[in-house]
């Protein structure tokens, strides 16, 4: 294990997380590419597990490098030293004694500052700004519960219907090492326990017979309620996961209009349908700005799976905490996904609003602020097998979210409007 050089990696895939605020796989895979992580001696898949545990542990290193060292200043390769320093305490193993010397003379009081941590959200590496929000809106002790869940990943796996059965595909992941469990109220959906190689890889995975989607957006899909026969708006549509479940529940046999602003993500979102077995012919793909679109007809149903802060989702990728520095973003979504739910409305007799977020501002406000604009929709129980929302907002128990350590998936905010 050469340690330099897993540092150097480490600390280019930080910077590249915060330069281009893109996902720590990519950014990870970029610094490969131009670096070579070969040369770290490591297993890549083991060592992206190593990056992803380093962007996830970015706050708590960057409280200790604040206080300990002695030039009050820090580099990304800091850092980067800083958590291998911590991680072979953590795993028991010997600290590499050239790791060792370079972390006692640049943060001299590290093993103090490392048993003194008293700020929960130092401890568990969240924004700051994002903890006092949560505890305004939940008890402090479910707050911490809820981000250390959050610092795990559960993987869930949609058998996709359209390619194979349920059976057939459960033995199928049985023969390659796959162990699950099926989720009792959802028998097209487990919960990854273990895996001898990464779902990606699995032939069952390339060829669309299974989706990696969580649960709390199946559970998207499912407060819609799809039937056969009816006409959709999925007016944030790209890359096409919901929509494909949408056709998979109605045995390709809805009529889907996929809305989207990017039209590279368009032809992506194409060629995945048809992977999955998606009938195209029944999908219609239009490019445009769903705040402002103007359309022709009315749907009987519509999803508003509206673009917003991810915070619910930085189990999936930890490059979330660090892009969320900036305590703006959420209510710079929440102007967007107003405007968004707003145009919805318009157009549909049911619309099923989601977000993959924690933060009440884009949740319980913005249906809250669209109910005060005298809209003709109101709010309707989802029905689905998940949380209330928060209790300090009126519409609490009229909502419905998903929160990690209670419901063992990512966070969301799901809420059905209708006529």
């Amino acid at each position: 294990m050469n340690v330099d050089i897993i540092a150097m990696v480490l600390a280019n895939t930080l910077y590249v997380v915060e330069k281009k605020r893109i996902s720590t796989r990519k950014a990870f895979s970029y610094v490969c590419k131009r670096y070579g992580c070969g040369k770290a001696l490591l297993d890549r898949e083991f060592l992206f597990k190593l990056a992803l545990r380093f962007i996830s542990s970015y706050y708590t290193l960057l409280y200790i490098a604040e206080r300990g060292n002695k030039v009050k200043r820090y580099s990304h390769r800091l850092l980067a030293r800083l958590f291998l320093y911590t991680w072979f305490l953590e795993e028991g193993k010997k600290v590499d004694s050239k790791l060792r010397k370079s972390i006692k003379r640049d943060v001299p009081d590290v093993d103090k500052i490392l048993g003194s941590i008293e700020e929960p959200w130092a401890r568990l590496s969240y924004p700051k700004w994002l903890f006092d929000k949560l505890v305004k809106v939940m008890p402090i002790d479910e707050v911490i519960a809820m981000l250390n869940a959050m610092n795990k990943r559960v993987v869930w796996i949609r058998i996709n219907t359209l390619k194979i059965d349920i059976d057939r595909a459960l033995h199928k992941l049985e023969e390659d090492g796959v162990t699950y469990e099926v989720e009792r109220t959802i028998p097209f959906l487990v919960k990854v326990v273990k895996s001898r190689a990464p779902i990606r890889r699995l032939e069952l995975f390339k060829n669309g017979s299974i989706v990696v989607q969580d649960k709390a957006s199946v559970l998207t899909v499912m407060a819609l309620k799809p039937e056969p026969g009816m006409i959709i708006y999925d007016f944030a549509a790209a890359p096409g996961i919901k929509t494909s479940l949408i056709m998979q529940l109605t045995e390709n046999r809805a009529r889907v209009i996929a809305v989207d602003l990017s039209k590279r993500r368009l032809e992506a979102m194409k060629i995945l349908m048809q992977r999955y077995g998606v009938d195209v012919d029944r999908i219609d793909f239009v490019l445009g700005d769903s705040r402002l679109l103007s359309l022709h007809r009315h749907a009987d149903a519509s999803l508003v799976d509206a673009p917003c802060s991810s915070s619910g989702a930085i189990s999936k990728d930890p490059a979330i905490k660090i892009i969320l520095r900036n305590s703006r973003i959420p209510q710079k979504m929440s102007d967007i996904q107003k405007d968004l739910l707003l145009n919805a409305l318009r157009y549909s007799e049911k619309v099923t609003y989601a977000t993959c977020s924690i933060l009440p501002d884009e949740g319980e406000e913005v249906v809250e602020h669209v109910l005060t604009l005298g809209t003709k929709h109101k709010l309707t129980d989802p029905a689905i097998p998940a949380s209330r929302g928060y209790q300090c907002y009126s519409i609490w128990s009229k909502v419905r979210r998903t929160f990690p350590h209670i419901d063992n998936s990512e966070g969301f905010f799901i809420a059905n409007l209708e006529k």
